[in-house]
């Protein structure tokens, strides 16, 4: 339950980690990026995953005819491929479903006359490319000749988010609340996550923290000045977890033994 007066409940410091060495910007930008290179392959593969099943419940034919485009080598793609020439005739009116405004005219009036012959003769005269973007504003603009698949959009839109970043948002909210309250970039460079309170981060606290590293691309990296104009570096988003990022204290080594 809020109060309705100031306290200084969370401004209060366990006295403990006061004096801790803070983690140098440095250092946490390296951690980002190795966790941003661990998790990329498996976010993808989440997406790509998610789009896949989306296809197989609502239209497996064009599923059948992604796999057949994305996989059919570049001598072998063909119109005289009878197997290639149905793969585009299954895709062109996937294409003109989800990317109507992206697709070629003559593409679209074969689809929009039901001439999916004249569609995917239409479509074998350019390059077909199967692609994934975790994001609207990332897709890459096909060339000229090129028609692009987007994978993103068989997702259903309330769900693209969690298919892109939900791999993300596991792996950093487990990893941040765990014992050594790190994911495994920070582990590399020895720093680590700890709450102004001493306790443990609840997963849904951890969530939290992640879902506040919106801050960073909602304030074109000007939030980042914190790093610096902080006293004790915390971004945005440790403010809204009651975090700090300090250097990990090295385990004690026992003493090496004395030779007689």
């Amino acid at each position: 339950m809020s109060l309705r007066f100031l306290t200084d409940h969370s401004l209060k410091v366990l006295p403990e980690i006061v004096g801790a060495p803070l983690a140098s910007p440095a250092r946490r930008a390296v951690a980002m990026a190795l966790d941003v290179a661990i998790i990329a392959v498996p976010c993808a593969a989440a997406a790509v995953l998610a789009a896949a099943l989306a296809l197989w419940v609502t239209d497996p034919r064009a599923l059948r005819a992604v796999v057949t485009v994305a996989t059919t080598p570049t001598e072998k793609a063909k119109p005289e491929n009878p197997r290639y020439r149905q793969a585009l005739r299954d895709i062109a009116p996937f294409l003109a479903r989800v990317d109507r405004e992206k697709l070629p005219r003559d593409v679209d009036d074969a689809v929009q006359r039901g001439d999916l012959d004249a569609a995917a003769e239409a479509l074998s005269k350019r390059e077909i490319l199967v692609a994934m973007t975790l994001g609207e504003n990332t897709a890459e603009q096909p060339r000229e000749g090129m028609v692009r698949v987007p994978l993103e959009r068989a997702i259903p839109e309330a769900l693209r988010g969690v298919a892109a970043y939900g791999v993300a948002a596991l792996y950093f909210g487990l990893m941040a609340r765990g014992r050594k309250g790190a994911t495994l970039g920070k582990r590399i460079v020895r720093i680590r996550v700890a709450t102004l309170n001493g306790e443990r981060l609840s997963f849904a606290e951890s969530l939290e923290r992640f879902v506040g590293y919106l801050h960073i691309p909602g304030s074109m990296g000007i939030s980042l000045l914190y790093l610096w104009r902080d006293p004790n570096r915390r971004l945005p988003h440790d403010r809204v977890a009651g975090t700090v990022v300090v250097r990990a204290s090295r385990a004690a080594r026992p003493p090496a033994p004395r030779l007689a």
